[in-house]
């Protein structure tokens, strides 16, 4: 296995996120132009992502496989659920912080590196099944995401909460891709394009936040590392020790330990930004996180390879 592939995918997210903050640094972007970015990010860019990854064929040989993969899913993003639920309430008292935190352990890094490090080490053949585990992402980040980011929106049950382009473009998603309906280009096309933006839109906001942050700020907050240890190891442990006993097939099993050890989600910090939570507490997870993860995901891709 080509351990650069992996790790590649690992420094681009740091080349763009030092991008981001040289840009900050420079007066390229001030906050109020990341707050801008944010917005564009979360209720247009990211949500064309998610409709463009929902567009994939359904036959009849994949159905069995598919409700298999999705079972194996929904495991992974329960075991997430439970890790988040019972373990920042320690870490804090501030609603917020626990929020964010609760945030960065159900939500990893799928979008950027989870097809291409699953094509790495399975083959292509792993980024259908890849998608599937990513197709309920949008959903739950745009609803159960925002809830844990903003309790407070929860208590008044405002039907709006739920009414935003994120669970607009999941649901969208999911009648194309059950339906299979494709959709025609050039639509489909500016969707893309549009997707395609968020991964290195979303590493140059988070590399701006960084840059309001002295150097050390980065570093000393000894939460973010315990955080990072549950999301890279504790995590997929546990979904691997979960999954073991009822899933026969190996690459099912690889494919959501592999994800589940992926560092915490770019867009924490953007949602961060967007509902008014704390957004530099998201940009240090997602930078110590991924900074650990150049360690931490090929040893997993070793340790499954080798079972």
């Amino acid at each position: 296995m080509d351990f650069f592939e992996i790790t590649n995918s690992i420094i681009i997210l740091f080349i763009m996120m030092a991008i981001g903050y040289a840009a900050y640094r420079m007066k390229v972007i001030d906050r109020q132009g990341a707050k801008g970015l944010s917005s564009f990010l979360v209720n247009i860019s990211l949500p064309c992502l998610i409709i463009v990854s929902m567009q994939i064929p359904l036959t009849d040989e994949t159905f069995g496989s598919t409700i298999e993969m999705f079972g194996v899913a929904a495991v992974y993003y329960l075991i997430s659920f439970a890790f988040a639920f019972a373990i920042p309430r320690f870490l804090s008292k501030d609603i917020h912080e626990i929020g964010v935190m609760k945030f960065m352990l159900v939500f990893s890094n799928l979008g950027f590196m989870g097809i291409p490090v699953t094509a790495a080490i399975f083959g292509t053949g792993a980024v259908f099944y890849t998608s599937l585990v990513m197709l309920p992402f949008g959903l739950l980040v745009f609803s159960a995401g925002i809830l844990m980011l903003r309790p407070d929106m929860g208590k008044s049950l405002d039907p709006k909460l739920f009414l935003n382009s994120g669970i607009l473009s999941s649901l969208i998603g999911l009648v194309f891709f059950f339906t299979g309906f494709s959709i025609p280009s050039p639509f489909i096309d500016v969707l893309q394009i549009l997707g395609d933006l968020t991964t290195p839109l979303a590493m140059v906001v988070v590399g701006a936040l960084l840059a309001t942050l002295p150097i050390s700020g980065m570093f000393g907050d000894l939460r973010i590392y315990f955080i990072s240890f549950l999301r890279l190891i504790a995590i997929p442990v546990v979904v691997y020790l979960v999954l073991t006993p009822f899933v026969k097939d190996p690459l099912f099993i690889g494919i959501a330990v592999l994800l589940a050890s992926m560092p915490v989600a770019a867009n924490s910090v953007l949602l961060a930004e967007e509902y008014d939570v704390d957004s530099t507490l998201a940009s240090k997870g997602v930078f110590i996180s991924t900074m650990l993860s150049l360690i931490t995901v090929p040893v997993v891709a070793v340790l499954l390879i080798s079972v």
